[in-house]
């Protein structure tokens, strides 16, 4: 199941994520009584996936974007026009994207902008929550499925160095990733019941830019740079973990705003 929530906010700095799973935490935590106990456990893989997707009449410019009271960058800031910004969070567990809906109507409003974190061109944004739909997702029906990434997938190898769908790794690594997220307890239990096959149709190389607050105090760095696949690609595997990839993301960081997609075609 997916919920598509519609966000009003005049501006969208393109450090973005880490606010969005701030405001999911948040929202899962108050819809479900505080009682998820993925969260006390960094090292284990959240059950769910998350991606925003802004106006298609956006503007942007260069401007302020001081991510906290040690760091501030020049960057990328998106103005949305009065045009709403839609977040799509999905997962296995319906009864998770009900928690995410009862906190998100509880909270109606949230800071994206906290103390000094955050602070867009001198200003605190608030984001407010003005709707939001459930979403069904069709079926796995097929064993070989077309998919198009809504985020970046991205891969690393043992060296956390990117892998992209054009490396004659990807596949090995792929296989390794996907197989140790579906053995957690919160999604599959166990590993893949057989190798996935990737097969790239239409994919390009793209960097996105990210910060978190344990990267910046371990590295002294504002902002990280992640190299993923996004397009439309081909993938087989059994269709019980096509359906879980599908709804909870393909790749590492899916909590954090990658991997998501959509179905395409089952063929």
């Amino acid at each position: 199941m997916r919920l598509k929530v519609l966000i009003k906010s005049d501006m969208v700095p393109i450090l973005y994520r880490h606010r969005v799973v701030s405001l999911i935490k948040n929202a899962i935590k108050l819809g479900s009584n505080g009682n998820q106990k993925f969260f006390e456990d960094k090292r284990v893989v959240r059950p769910y996936c998350f991606n925003l997707a802004l106006p298609t009449k956006k503007t942007q410019r260069i401007g302020k974007i001081q991510i906290d009271e040690n760091f501030t960058v020049e960057d990328i800031v998106f103005y949305t026009n009065k045009k709403p910004i839609v977040l799509y969070v999905g997962s296995l567990d319906k009864d998770l994207i009900n928690a995410v809906y009862r906190g998100l109507k509880k909270l109606k409003r949230f800071n994206f902008s906290s103390n000094c974190n955050m602070i867009i061109q001198n200003r605190r944004l608030i984001w407010l929550i003005e709707r939001m739909i459930f979403i069904n997702e069709k079926p796995i029906e097929k064993e070989t499925v077309i998919f198009k990434t809504n985020s970046p997938i991205l891969i690393e190898n043992d060296d956390n160095r990117p892998v992209l769908f054009s490396d004659d790794t990807f596949n090995h690594y792929l296989n390794r990733i996907m197989d140790r997220i579906l053995s957690s307890p919160y999604l599959k239990g166990r590993g893949l019941d057989r190798p996935l096959r990737f097969e790239p149709v239409d994919m390009k190389k793209q960097v996105v830019k990210h910060t978190l607050k344990d990267f910046r105090e371990n590295t002294g760095k504002p902002v990280m740079y992640l190299t993923g696949s996004t397009g439309i690609f081909k993938l087989s595997g059994s269709k019980q973990d096509l359906e879980i990839i599908y709804k909870t993301g393909i790749g590492i960081r899916t909590c954090q705003g990658f991997g998501m997609i959509e179905l395409k075609e089952q063929l």
